[in-house]
């Protein structure tokens, strides 16, 4: 029989196996999750997973690389649509495992939490060299949600302080892209921490790989992580930051050639742009500059008195992370200023920097009182068993299997399949978000708030869904937007919808208005009649909307071009999509008229006659707007691309990857070298 001491020594020795605790975690993880892998559809249609899945399902139909997507929105260039790397990963794996992309969001989603706590693991691992602190830590991130310790409206959505606030924000709310980019950030800062210390191009080359797949997830983690590495390079003593100073621009110059084939620097731009456009946008004022300035002068201070208090760099580094992100959301919460766009959705960030600062605080601790470490094991494998029951509970009780064909999504969906010939239409709520995990059919609006590449797109987003006093106003300005927007059927429900939000007021604008096509309950389907099926439009030069509407309700330029589209003595156009980026358009027109395209404006669309260039611009509603001067007949060549930008950035990645890999192999034989002579 061993003994004691021998069985001590051996747990010690397995405890030591490189992967064995982090493996627990995630086992530990996975089980919390699993029930999520094996689901198809859930029993939450309010989720913004709909639009993912949607993403997942176009990706696997086209795989786009840099082209046009006319889905939603009146189109825009598909790299501004969302961020690609969890939504290729989605297609990817749906296809090879030939399993529906709503299948494979969820088994991707339950992954990627799994490995949520694995990435914290190696976090504290690397900042404190201790394997017992990485486990206790990574256990408590696992299995407590902090976050509602802070807020109490989080507390309230949790239901309960003890519920697993990082698997509602998946499973209800649909967040698998902002979770996937906090976990890869979570290695990527432990990675970087390594590359500063060990000096080696391989570990700055697995560094800058792993903070580059960051933005090519998602924006707010994105944020987070830049953050991060501010106050990373903050907790650096003078001596310190002058050392790695060359080696942190080395990475981070990597970090951003690598992500820039997935962020495009326009769609970056534009992105920032269309933060101050977003529902949630920063607080305009001094308010907000206040607040910021309120975010520094605290971060100063506690820089001050950690190193005072001699305090370990990684307590340095938590607590400097966790003021900046604490000051974003609790100064939203509790003040009413947004410092950064959308600010309660850095909650789930902020647990990790806040778990992070009560990790390295319980280790100080602990050194000081080593005679109790064996109550505090004790109490946290308490603990940890008491959470997994409750986080198991709360698992089973939001991951609900659903029969999406019952719901009003599906049928909404199939309908528009069947009757709608690939024309525009407009949806409300949970139905736009659902309806393009189910068919190709483009609509007015969609996904995503960055993404909008005309300032009306959100003008007339608002105005046919808020409508405007009245029924029968509401009904005059949405009709007057969606012919605009050459929409062919539109989506309404009253307040016994099956749809999720029932926000649509002034339901019965379009009662007596517009032909009604199809009805189940209180969900509603009515036709909008168009002279021509398609996107192209014949009207007079002179009726072009010429200058941008201020609002929805500012259709004086607007009316008569609407009145021109129906005038059934000018002529028909027809439209034809060739592939994603291009399309042909046949009328018989004279010089005197445009045809008006009910697609977004970009630099990239070029029109053509017979091989010539013919003018195409904007109009006052940021779409498409062609003369093509001909006298008869006429087939005009319609041609997006997306610029010079991926001709400078994809081989501008793949000569630095290559770059970086030279280094490397540099570096290991000048090792070998060395060594050699050594002996």
């Amino acid at each position: 029989m061993p003994t004691d001491s021998t069985f001590v020594d051996r747990a010690r020795a397995l405890s030591r196996t490189p992967f064995l605790l982090p493996a627990i975690v995630f086992a530990i993880n996975v089980l919390v999750a699993w029930k999520l892998f094996w689901v198809e559809y859930l029993d939450q249609l309010p989720s913004v997973e709909g639009e993912f899945i949607a993403m997942a399902a176009y990706i696997q139909r086209h795989w786009p690389g840099y082209d046009w997507q006319s889905l939603w929105n009146a189109g825009f260039p598909v790299v501004r649509t969302y961020q690609p790397l969890v939504h290729y990963t989605v297609a990817t794996f749906a296809s090879v495992c030939g399993i529906s992309p709503a299948a494979a969001f969820h088994f991707i989603g339950a992954l990627s939490y799994s490995l949520g706590g694995v990435a914290f693991y190696y976090l504290v691992r690397s900042l404190s060299s201790s394997r017992a602190l990485a486990f206790a830590g990574a256990l408590c991130f696992s299995l407590f949600s902090p976050s509602g310790l802070l807020v109490s409206g989080i507390r309230a959505d949790m239901g309960s302080l003890w519920n697993a606030r990082r698997l509602q924000a998946l499973v209800v709310y649909g967040e698998l892209p902002n979770l996937t980019g906090l976990m890869l950030g979570m290695f990527a800062l432990g990675l970087f921490h390594r590359a500063l210390m060990r000096k080696t191009p391989q570990s700055a080359l697995a560094a800058s790989i792993l903070m580059a797949a960051v933005p090519a997830t998602n924006w707010p983690s994105t944020v987070a992580l830049v953050l991060a590495i501010l106050c990373y390079l903050a907790a650096l003593s003078w001596r310190e930051l002058r050392d790695v100073s060359p080696r942190v621009a080395v990475i981070g110059t990597m970090a951003a050639v690598f992500a820039l084939p997935f962020a495009l620097p326009s769609t970056i731009f534009a992105t920032y742009g269309n933060a101050n456009i977003m529902v949630d946008l920063p607080t305009h004022g001094p308010r907000r500059w206040m607040a910021a300035a309120g975010l520094l002068a605290c971060g100063w201070l506690l820089r001050v008195v950690l190193a005072k208090l001699q305090a370990n760099f990684g307590l340095r580094f938590a607590v400097l992370w966790l003021n900046v992100l604490t000051w974003v959301v609790l100064s939203s919460t509790f003040a009413g200023v947004a410092i950064l766009p959308l600010p309660l959705r850095f909650h789930i960030a902020m647990e990790i920097p806040l778990t992070l600062t009560a990790v390295f605080l319980a280790w100080r601790f602990s050194s000081w009182c080593s005679q109790n470490r064996r109550l505090v094991a004790v109490s946290l494998v308490c603990f940890c068993c008491v959470q997994v029951y409750h986080y198991k509970r709360h698992a089973r009780a939001i991951v609900r299997k659903l029969d999406i064909t019952h719901t009003v999504e599906y049928e909404e969906a199939n309908w528009f399949k069947a009757n709608m010939a690939g024309e525009r239409v407009l949806t409300p709520g949970s139905i736009q978000f659902w309806l393009n995990a189910f068919t190709s059919t483009p609509q007015m609006t969609g996904c995503c708030e960055q993404s909008v590449l005309r300032r009306e797109n959100v003008i007339a987003s608002y105005v046919t869904s808020a409508g405007y006093q009245s029924d029968a106003e509401s009904g005059d300005y949405s009709l007057l937007w969606m012919k605009a927007y050459a929409v062919h059927a539109v989506s309404i429900g009253g307040p016994q919808s099956r749809e999720s939000y029932k926000q649509f007021p002034f339901f019965k604008r379009y009662q007596g208005l517009l032909p009604l096509l199809w009805s189940r309950g209180d969900d509603y389907i009515y036709g909008v009649p168009a002279r021509v099926p398609g996107l192209a439009r014949v009207v007079a030069i002179s009726d072009l909307v010429r200058h941008p509407p201020a609002n929805g309700i500012d259709v004086g330029e607007l009316r008569p071009f609407v009145a021109a589209i129906d005038n059934p003595s000018l002529p028909k156009a027809s439209w034809h999509w060739n592939d994603v980026n291009s399309a042909t358009i046949r009328a018989s027109v004279e010089p005197r008229h445009a045809i008006a395209v009910a697609l977004n404006y970009h630099p990239g669309w070029q029109a053509s006659v017979g091989g010539k260039p013919v003018a195409l611009h904007a109009d006052g509603m940021g779409m498409i707007a062609i003369e093509p001067r001909c006298s008869g007949p006429c087939v005009i060549e319609l041609h997006w691309s997306p610029g010079i930008e991926p001709w400078l950035v994809v081989p501008a990645a793949l000569l630095t990857f290559v770059f970086a890999l030279l280094w490397c192999y540099r570096h290991k034989r000048a090792r070998g070298l060395d060594q050699s002579s050594s002996m």
